[in-house]
C-alpha cells in the first residue's frame, strides 16, 4: 500500500510511517528504520538544500561548519582540508559591511553572528530570530535586537537558566485527572500522586473542571445524568444540575458560571456555579440551532470568550463571547474529530487532539499559524491540557495519561497508567494576565440571576 503523508510530513524509507519535516536531520532517529537521519552530513553539498552553516561560518566538504577566521590560516581545520589552498592568497579588496575573509574560492564577505549575508554579497542584514524560530527561540515573549535576541516571561513565570524556557512560580502545578470513580492529582514537578475524591463505585467521573476561587471540583456524572461538585476545603458536596448529558464541562471562575456542551442536542448551555438542585432545572441555552455536534469546550474567563470543537459532518473550531454572540470560525479545514481542546494563553494558542487523524494541532487564537503533528500514539484522546512546555492528554483505550513536547511532539512520556479509563483532565491556573473584559466579574454584572459576559 502507498503511504500518503500530509504536506508537512515526509515518508520514511520503509513506507510504514510519516514524520514531520522538522524532525529530518535533527540528530534523533524518528523513523523506525532511521532514514530521517540518513545523508545529513552531505547537506552542504546537496543541490537545492540550504547549508546548515551560518553567515560567519565556512562549510567544509563533509558537512561540518568552521568559523570563518580559521579559513586560509595555513592549517587544515576541515577534515578534508577544504579550508586551505585554492585562491587563499588572493587579497581581500571587497567593500564588505562587516568582515572580509580569504577563502579557497576567493575573497568573501562574512557576517557577524545573528546576521545574514544579503543578496548583494556585501551587506549584512539582521536575523529576526523571534519571527523565524518562534517557539523554538522563546517559550513566551521574544525581543529581537541587532545581531541577537532575548527571551522574557509573563508575570507569574520565571526564566530558566537556559534563557529560553519560562516556568511557573509559586506552588507546584498540579494535573487533575478523572479515572473511573476517582479524581487524582499529579504533581508536574515531583510526580507525586494523590487521590482527591472518590465517587460511588458505580459512578464514572467523566468531564471535570476546577473552580480556582472556592477550590471546588465539578464533574459530569453520566450514571445520574447530573453535574456534581465537591469542596476541597471541606467534605461538602452537592449536585449543581440534573437531567443533562455532556461530553465536556467548563468553569468560568470569574463570572461564576459553568458551561457544558450537549452534542446530541447541538447546544451549549450554562448555569450559575452557586446553583443548587431543587427539582427544577435552572440553566439557560447559550447557543442552539446551527451547532454540528459540539464536543470539547474551553473558556478564557478574563476575556469573556469560549471556544468549542464540532465533530459532525463538517468538523471545525469556533470562538464566541460567553453569551453566545459574535461567533467566529477559527478553523474549518484539516480536521477529523477534534475531541480534546486546551488553551495555552502565554503563547496565545489553542491546541487540539484529533482522534480520527491521529494528530495534535495548534493555532494562534485568531486562526492563523496552524501547526499539525502526526502522532501515532494519539488514538482515543478525551481531554487535554497545556502547562509550560508540555501538552497532556488522557488516552481512553490505552488507560493512560501521556505528555509530549507541545512544540515538537517529541519526548512522549506516560505519566499515569491505572486500571480504568481516564477521562477529564485539567491543570488549574489563573491564566495569562490580560485585561479583564468579563462584565460579570463584578456584582454579577448587575443581574439578579444568570449573567453571561459580552465583552
Amino acid at each position: 500500500l502507498h503511504l500518503s503523508c500530509p504536506r508537512t510530513h515526509v515518508p520514511c524509507r520503509d513506507g510504514t510511517e510519516c514524520v514531520a519535516q522538522e524532525y529530518m536531520c535533527d540528530g534523533e532517529k524518528d523513523c523506525a528504520d532511521g532514514s530521517d537521519e540518513d545523508g545529513c552530513a552531505q547537506l552542504c553539498d546537496t543541490p537545492g538544500q540550504l547549508a546548515p552553516c551560518q553567515s560567519h561560518e565556512y562549510p567544509c566538504g563533509l558537512g561540518a561548519c568552521l568559523n570563518a577566521s580559521l579559513v586560509c590560516d595555513g592549517r587544515q581545520d576541515c577534515t578534508d582540508g577544504s579550508d586551505e589552498g585554492g585562491n587563499c592568497s588572493v587579497p581581500c579588496q571587497r567593500s564588505c559591511t562587516h568582515l572580509c575573509y580569504p577563502s579557497p574560492q576567493g575573497p568573501r564577505c562574512w557576517c557577524d553572528p545573528g546576521y545574514r549575508l544579503s543578496e548583494d554579497g556585501l551587506s549584512c542584514m539582521d536575523i529576526n530570530e523571534c519571527m523565524e524560530q518562534r517557539e523554538e527561540a522563546c517559550t513566551q515573549t521574544c525581543h529581537n535586537a541587532p545581531g541577537s535576541y532575548s527571551c522574557g516571561c509573563l508575570p507569574g513565570y520565571l526564566l530558566e537558566p537556559d534563557g529560553r524556557i519560562c516556568k511557573l512560580t509559586g506552588p507546584e502545578p498540579m494535573l487533575l485527572v478523572a479515572v473511573q470513580s476517582e479524581v487524582l492529582s499529579y504533581g508536574l514537578r515531583s510526580g507525586r500522586e494523590e487521590v482527591l475524591l472518590t465517587a460511588d463505585k458505580d459512578r464514572v467521573v467523566f468531564s471535570l473542571d476546577y473552580d480556582l476561587v472556592e477550590r471546588k471540583v465539578f464533574w459530569m456524572d453520566l450514571a445520574t445524568e447530573s453535574i456534581r461538585w465537591q469542596d476541597f476545603n471541606s467534605t461538602k458536596k452537592g449536585t449543581l444540575v440534573k437531567g443533562v448529558r455532556s461530553d465536556c464541562i467548563a468553569v468560568d471562575w470569574l463570572g461564576r458560571n459553568l458551561y457544558w456542551t450537549d452534542g446530541a442536542a447541538g447546544q451549549v448551555l450554562a448555569t450559575r456555579l452557586g446553583a443548587a438542585w431543587r427539582g427544577i432545572p435552572e440553566y439557560t441555552v447559550v447557543m442552539d440551532g446551527d451547532l454540528d455536534q459540539p464536543h470539547s469546550l474551553v473558556l478564557q474567563p478574563l476575556a469573556g470568550l469560549l471556544y468549542w470543537s464540532e465533530v459532525g459532518s463538517h468538523p471545525r473550531l469556533v470562538e464566541a463571547t460567553m453569551d453566545g454572540s459574535r461567533r467566529h470560525v477559527l478553523l474549518a479545514q484539516g480536521l477529523g474529530w477534534p475531541t480534546a481542546l486546551a488553551l495555552d494563553l502565554p503563547t496565545w494558542r489553542i491546541f487540539w487532539l484529533d482522534e480520527k487523524l491521529g494528530s495534535a494541532g495548534s493555532a494562534h487564537l485568531d486562526g492563523t499559524s496552524v501547526k499539525v503533528l502526526q502522532l501515532s500514539w494519539v488514538r482515543s484522546p478525551f481531554a487535554a491540557a497545556v502547562c509550560e512546555g508540555q501538552l497532556y492528554w488522557s488516552e481512553r483505550k490505552a488507560w493512560s495519561v501521556q505528555q509530549v513536547d507541545k512544540t515538537s511532539g517529541k519526548n512522549r512520556t506516560v505519566l499515569l497508567k491505572r486500571h480504568g479509563q481516564p477521562h477529564g483532565l485539567q491543570v488549574p491556573t489563573w491564566g495569562s494576565p490580560t485585561p479583564c473584559t468579563n462584565g460579570c466579574a463584578k456584582s454579577n454584572g448587575g443581574c439578579a440571576q444568570l449573567c453571561l459576559p459580552n465583552p
